[in-house]
């Protein structure tokens, strides 16, 4: 977040100012030395829109600049600039006590798309404010190899934050590593419900058919939402395979909780299996809590057939406006994609 000081239009006239006697730290830009902090936060952000390679050292003393909208500037200039040699100089700030300086230094970590910076910004996911954490995560995701990815996986997955959960699910699909298979498959057994989730959903977006021993594991797990979210990774990594349909269709038989349901005959249904479409006919209605009836309308709307429009219309005078909104999306869809079959 750089923060705003107004435009000036300074020129930034290159002039070196001797700051003390021979043999002191020198600012080579007389704006980054101004009695007015607007003009030297201004300076510092131009500098690094200008990418002013010349200007790092200088940047490296406004760093400690008392005022803090020049620190911040001066720390994503740094970061905008892309001179890898100040990583060990911004890192430390990931701690600093302000926390828009915290902010700047993930970023410019991020910016400068170094592994050396991925100790920093994994220190900065603990940080207590959330934007921090948000932050540190996604400069994560731009820097490229495997130690920024073990530290999503290892840290930020567990993260109590739904966006950032979100934001390294979105990074690891980004990325369709399978170096990522092996730590998300480690995490399918970890002790938290959320991390175990997140790593099935993690799976689905990387959709490398190795995870399937994994996932298919996984579909015993003792969270509901495991469960769930492991059927649709099935679906995705091996639409056609015949293990992860029996796997599927084997726990759809003893399955008893009502959401896991619908997801399990949803998910073979997506694999070319309709046998189990009357599960999502039969939830439609009588599915608790409403949820699971919206859930099943989705569902309808992706693997039913005209036959189910009926239904879902009916569905449309739910006393619940959340499965009436998905079942008129369901209907809308099928009109839209579906010709008539039969089940």
């Amino acid at each position: 977040m750089r923060v705003s000081t107004g435009c000036r239009s300074l020129g930034l006239a290159v002039v070196l100012l001797a700051l003390g006697c021979r043999g002191r730290t020198h600012v080579a830009y007389k704006e980054l030395a101004d009695d007015d902090p607007a003009i030297r936060a201004d300076a510092a952000s131009r500098l690094g829109q200008a990418r002013a390679k010349d200007a790092v050292a200088s940047l490296l003393v406004v760093m400690n600049d008392p005022n803090e909208a020049v620190r911040v500037n001066a720390v994503r200039a740094l970061g905008e600039i892309g001179d890898t040699s100040v990583i060990d100089r911004i890192a430390p700030l990931v701690t600093d006590p302000v926390s828009t300086v915290r902010m700047a230094a993930c970023q410019a970590l991020g910016m400068l798309n170094d592994p050396r910076g991925v100790p920093g910004l994994e220190k900065a996911l603990s940080d207590e404010n959330q934007t921090v954490r948000i932050v540190a995560a996604r400069s994560l995701g731009t820097i490229p190899g495997p130690e920024s990815l073990d530290v999503l996986v290892r840290v930020a997955l567990q993260d109590e934050s739904e966006v950032i959960r979100s934001h390294v699910m979105k990074v690891i699909g980004e990325r369709r590593s399978k170096d990522a298979v092996p730590r998300l498959e480690s995490a399918l057994l970890a002790e938290s419900d959320t991390v175990r989730a997140n790593a099935a959903r993690a799976l689905e977006e990387v959709g490398d058919k190795s995870s399937l021993p994994a996932l298919i594991r996984a579909l015993d797990d003792p969270f509901f939402k495991v469960r769930s979210l492991s059927a649709h990774a099935i679906a995705a990594v091996a639409k056609g395979d015949a293990e992860g349909k029996a796997a599927i269709a084997k726990r759809l038989a003893v399955e008893e909780h009502q959401m896991v349901r619908v997801d399990l005959a949803w998910s073979l249904g997506l694999m070319g299996d309709r046998s189990q479409v009357e599960v999502l006919r039969g939830l439609l209605f009588k599915g608790q809590p409403e949820d699971v009836r919206a859930e099943a309308a989705i569902a309808l709307g992706e693997v039913g057939d005209s036959s189910d429009l009926p239904r879902l219309e009916k569905a449309m005078d739910d006393k619940k406006g959340l499965v009436r909104s998905r079942a008129a999306d369901a209907v809308d869809k099928l009109k839209g994609t579906k010709t008539d079959t039969t089940s």
